[in-house]
């Protein structure tokens, strides 16, 4: 397929169906929900590691949504959800190659990325009676609070294959139409702001990868999916329909780790007035020796997958704003840049004791004496 823009590839349009024995969550960005129904976009957790000799971007995924516990049915009577079949898209300009990874990654980078504790004193003067101190001196540890169906005709597949307990179609069609139509075959609503979102990426000509629960699949819950797709810039489908923007101050958490080389900044959009990416807090961003980072992402992304040798950094952000954009989120890399940790302040109380009945003696015990001089003057 000829190649029109830099590669990159948009998760999205979780597709749901009614069906039994299905798993309760799965990786989905932009739900496309059948009537009556809606479901939202939950806490996500990404892993992009560029390999700048290669181009290649690895992408992983762990990702939730919200479904409502009742709905109701066409009586206006509330029932419950009894299951549901689920699945996504993924328009990539290039046919991706999909395996599958081992969540427990997320786990090995949140360990990584926390923050360095530094304890300091916090002194005080504490005045006491020395007499009463064998009942007042009693020892204290201190403690500290670290606060497959039918495809119209101009829908081709490119390959069919069962990954992590999908099944996977990739596809090619010609315009966003046919993809539009698609949904409406198989019985899915085809809202405006889901046709909104969808027409720029399959203009361009993308490949559309399809995931879909396996519904023979003997997994009771389905499993991280890795992607790997061809890019001069790593790039992360932060774009969602306008209906799946979360009301302001009520985000969900996006945990975002990118690997690549140097310290990662993003921008939302790739035009030259195009925003900076200030709504992830940054967490961590420091250069790594070659076998921490594959210790660390090791389970989900092979060391043969990352095959140059320059230095690479993990960079983290948290952001509590996501879904809330309608660009893309782009990265860029800077080697030089200065390294960061967070640091988190533990105050350690510390006291200085004044024994005050001693204090109270010499003063008066001064008093007198200087009296006593006086008199004698």
């Amino acid at each position: 397929m000829k190649r029109h823009h830099p590669a990159w590839w948009i998760f999205g349009l979780a597709i749901v169906l009614f069906l039994r024995d299905t798993p309760p969550c799965v990786d989905a960005c932009c739900p496309a929900y059948r009537l009556g129904q809606e479901f939202r976009i939950a806490d996500q957790r990404i892993l992009i590691a560029w390999d700048p000799e290669t181009k290649i971007e690895h992408f992983v995924r762990e990702a939730a949504f919200k479904r409502p516990e009742q709905m109701q049915d066409a009586n206006g009577q509330v029932r419950q959800d009894t299951g549901s079949d689920f699945g996504f898209l993924v328009p990539s300009p290039s046919e991706p190659q999909i395996e599958e990874a081992d969540a427990s990654v997320f786990g090995s980078l949140s360990a990584t990325i926390q923050p360095r504790i530094e304890v300091k004193d916090r002194w005080s003067v504490n005045p006491f009676p020395l007499v009463l101190s064998p009942f007042l001196l009693s020892s204290k540890s201190p403690t500290s609070r670290v606060a497959t169906d039918s495809l119209p005709p101009s829908v081709d597949v490119l390959q069919n294959k069962k990954v992590a307990g999908y099944d996977v179609a990739v596809l090619k069609a010609s315009d966003a139409k046919e993809l539009v139509q698609w949904l409406k075959d198989h019985q899915y609503e085809s809202r405006k702001d889901l046709e909104e979102w969808v027409v720029p990426y399959v203009e361009k000509g993308w490949i559309i990868t399809a995931f879909k629960y396996d519904s023979d699949s003997n997994r009771t819950q389905v499993g991280t999916v890795r992607i790997s797709f061809a890019t001069d810039h790593p790039v992360f489908p932060y774009r969602v329909p306008k209906d799946q923007f979360a009301q302001q101050g009520r985000g969900n958490l996006l945990q975002v780790f990118v690997v690549g080389p140097g310290r990662a900044s993003g921008s939302l959009g790739q035009s030259p007035s195009s925003e900076v990416w200030t709504r992830g807090q940054l967490r961590f961003s420091m250069p790594l020796a070659r076998h921490q980072l594959e210790q660390m992402i090791g389970p989900a992304i092979a060391s043969d997958q990352i095959k140059t040798s320059e230095p690479l950094w993990l960079t983290a952000w948290d952001d509590r704003t996501w879904p809330s954009s309608d660009q893309d989120l782009w990265f860029e890399f800077d080697p030089k840049a200065t390294p960061y940790q967070e640091v988190r302040i533990v105050n350690r109380d510390r006291s200085v004791y004044l024994p005050i009945d001693v204090l109270g003696l010499a003063t008066l015990g001064t008093g007198l004496w200087v009296r006593r001089r006086r008199v004698k003057a």
